[in-house]
């Protein structure tokens, strides 16, 4: 009873996590997560962080593909970048980080 007490609050959390950053797969899907979960309980956060890492990083290149690099405008990588949170392909801190970035290059450009 206490595996399972520990494997729906992991589940569920990998689930939001997933939700929270608008992918379908860190590997597993969320069910598929769910199902590690039972079996393996709170021991499937480590394979889950060091998947998310990786999972992360493809996304924020995928964001940078799209948006183009630093031969476009920084005015023209923003819409692209507002349009992707706009239709919702991505979620709130992919969008947070990239824009970060770009502000980050246009305070050194500036200067």
């Amino acid at each position: 009873m206490i595996w399972l007490l520990t494997a729906v609050p992991v589940a569920l959390g990998i689930a939001f996590d997933m939700r929270r950053l608008r992918v379908n797969r860190v590997g597993l899907s969320s069910w598929g997560w769910a199902a590690a979960c039972v079996c393996a309980s709170a021991f499937m956060v480590v394979p889950y962080l060091i998947l998310r890492r990786r999972v992360w990083r493809k996304l924020i290149e995928a964001v940078w593909r799209f948006v183009g690099d630093s031969s476009y405008a920084i005015d023209v990588r923003r819409e692209r970048l507002h349009a992707l949170r706009a239709s919702g392909l991505i979620g709130k801190a992919a969008f947070r980080a990239c824009a970060r970035t770009l502000d980050a290059q246009h305070r050194s450009a500036v200067n």
